[in-house]
């Protein structure tokens, strides 16, 4: 897996809101100036393929629309766009309120997929519930491929399931977006039990904001990894 840092920071960070880029055509989330930033790194939104959507606050999907709109002018290949079952009535009415002379347009260029396990090319992907805000449905996912386990836990605070991705993956692109956790983010101090507690796994800070990034900089766990916007790996 090739994997591109889009954001890492939360909505009210200097940094961009948090998504990351796979292989050049996957995305995992598409916060607001999403379409831009791939634009500045030389990604057009026509090679975007597939979109998976951890929930629906808008510094996840808002830029649904820019996306869709620039493929409908530079492709003809339909997005499969992951999520939950209230997604589609979401993202169309957020097209048709940016785009209402379009929307009909736009809307035969994505395809819904709410499956809990699904493939894309040679990945097996899981989508795990975790929690969030009440009332709104959030989403981790998990990412097979040659013994490799890549997961994302999009915000949530700590629970049973992501307490099963950490012991899970290999590499755990982890939300930490307050010092101490709270019911709907998981804290620092969540984040140093489970670098303690899931050793094998190497967890990659994220949807920060600057003053929990500035805090997190100064810690020495050599399975924390603090993410910067246009970090790359491969795993």
């Amino acid at each position: 897996m090739k994997l591109k840092v889009i954001g890492s920071g939360n909505i009210f960070s200097k940094w961009n809101s948090a998504s990351y880029l796979i292989d050049d055509k996957i995305l995992v989330d598409v916060p607001n100036g999403s379409c831009k930033i791939l634009k500045k790194i030389g990604i057009e939104p026509n090679q975007i393929n597939h979109i998976l959507i951890t929930h629906f606050h808008g510094d996840h999907f808002l830029d649904i629309p820019f996306v869709l709109l620039n493929k409908t002018i530079q492709d003809s290949k339909v997005t499969n766009i992951y999520c939950d079952n209230t997604g589609e009535s979401k993202i169309y009415d957020i097209t048709k309120l940016a785009f209402p002379n379009k929307v009909e347009k736009i809307k035969n260029y994505f395809n819904y997929i709410q499956d809990n396990k699904f493939c894309i090319d040679d990945y097996r992907i899981e989508k795990i519930m975790v929690e969030h805000e009440e009332g709104l449905g959030a989403y981790g996912y998990i990412f097979h491929k040659d013994n490799q386990y890549i997961g994302f836990t999009g915000d949530s605070g700590i629970c049973e399931n992501i307490e099963k991705m950490a012991k899970k993956c290999n590499h755990l692109i982890c939300d930490c977006n307050a010092i101490v956790g709270k019911k709907s983010h998981i804290g620092i101090d969540n984040l140093k039990e489970l670098a303690t507690q899931y050793p094998n796994c190497i967890f990659y800070a994220t949807h920060m904001g600057d003053t929990v990034r500035e805090n997190l900089n100064g810690l020495n766990i050599k399975n924390i990894v603090v993410l910067k916007d246009n970090d790359e790996f491969i795993f």
